[in-house]
């Protein structure tokens, strides 16, 4: 069984990336140290780098 660890959102009225992250409740958390972002590659950077090991633990 595969969990999500990070969930994008685009907000087409700001052309913006959001980021989030699924804490152990199963509930998403805006990702507070860059919740946002203009360039989706930003973000997918930031999941891949993980520095507060919020989506791969």
């Amino acid at each position: 069984m595969e969990t999500p660890c990070a969930r994008r959102r685009y907000v087409r009225t700001k052309n913006i990336w959001q980021l989030y992250w699924q804490r152990a409740a199963l509930k998403w958390h805006r990702y507070d140290p860059l919740p946002k972002s203009a360039r989706l590659g930003v973000l997918v950077t930031e999941i891949d780098k993980d520095p507060f090991c919020c989506f791969f633990g």
